[in-house]
């Protein structure tokens, strides 16, 4: 039995550059990954992309890279309305995936692909890095310690200022464009780590359409165990502060996240009286990335995939699916439908 796992990227795009790098930075760290192939709908941009990130083999179609039995693993980092096209022929194929985020653009979706994986008795995972980034880790570790007392609310955003342009897939209803999928979802599941899973007893939201998908929404979930999340993602409005900050709220304090979806700091505060008017800065958490951020949810793929589980134990089948049906919920209440949906 192989101890390293032959890796593909399907899609050489932005996202795949991301992933690429991580790869080829984890491997130096001696993990048990080897840069295979990748495969593009373009032969010449296949090759330019295995040379510069170190891959063996470079095809010109998916077909090509399905059929390689030599391929054990694929990322599949095309855009999400192609996942669920990819991903179906990649476990068809007798690969396990590592998804990019999100996995489905609907349940249903989602659902294809975890009973196809189970049938198929791969390894699949929707690559939320997330669910594995050491900074929140760090984070929940002092909330778990009460440094700030019973969690209230969590407030986020997420937005960026993409004037649109109809050529832009993310203004593109067929293409699943819109703000909630592409930076809600990251709001989202921050809220559910932090809120430690809880399932979700309420919810209200407000959205600004333009052509068909979501520019800019405004979302509160409440869980079963009482916090608040609310939170903003935008395709057209930047925010005042270009980190996308969060701020989680406690009773004895708060903790102030920079780049919330993509964390490496924060600041953990305790209030210095009744009223909260004055908080002192307790703890710095400051976690740089090995590499980029991708390396953590790889490593642990490769682990799952060399140990023979077929389903992470971080970011389980049933954390993607409880997100994909928030996001779900959200879009019915919008009357947002994808045109292969109507």
């Amino acid at each position: 039995m192989k101890d390293y796992v032959n890796w593909a990227i399907l899609a050489p795009g932005r996202i795949a550059n991301s992933m690429a790098a991580a790869m080829n930075g984890i491997k130096a760290e001696g993990k048990k990954i080897n840069l295979y192939a990748v495969a593009s709908r373009n032969q010449q941009r296949a090759k330019d992309f295995a040379a510069q990130w170190n891959f063996q083999k470079a095809y010109g179609s998916y077909e090509e890279l399905f059929s390689d039995p030599d391929v054990d693993a694929i990322y599949v980092a095309n855009p999400h309305a192609f996942h669920h096209e990819s991903v179906i022929a990649a476990l068809n194929a007798g690969k396990h995936v590592l998804c990019e985020k999100p996995a489905g653009c609907s349940r249903n979706q989602l659902d294809d692909m975890i009973k196809l994986a189970k049938e198929k008795d791969l390894f699949f995972m929707e690559a939320m890095w997330t669910a594995f980034n050491p900074c929140i880790a760090e984070i929940r570790r002092e909330i778990a310690a009460g440094t700030i007392g019973q969690i209230k609310n969590i407030d986020s955003f997420f937005n960026n200022r993409n004037p649109y342009d109809p050529n832009d897939r993310n203004y593109a209803p067929e293409l699943a464009g819109g703000a909630l999928l592409d930076l809600g979802i990251y709001n989202i599941y921050f809220a559910m780590m932090i809120a430690d899973f809880s399932p979700l007893v309420d919810h209200s939201s407000t959205v600004r359409m333009l052509k068909g998908v979501d520019a800019w929404n405004s979302v509160n979930l409440t869980f079963e165990n009482g916090i608040i999340t609310s939170f903003q993602s935008a395709m057209d409005l930047p925010h005042p502060e270009k980190s996308h900050p969060a701020v989680i709220y406690g009773s004895k304090g708060y903790i102030t996240v920079e780049n919330f979806f993509m964390a490496q700091k924060a600041q953990v505060y305790t209030y210095k009286n009744i009223w909260g008017g004055e908080s002192e800065l307790v703890k710095e958490i400051d976690q740089p990335f090995a590499v980029n951020g991708y390396e953590y949810e790889l490593a642990h793929a490769t682990e799952c995939i060399l140990s023979g589980k077929k389903e992470s134990n971080i970011h389980s089948f049933k954390k993607s699916q409880d997100l994909c049906d928030t996001m779900d919920m959200l879009r019915k209440d919008w009357g947002m439908k994808y045109p292969w949906e109507k």
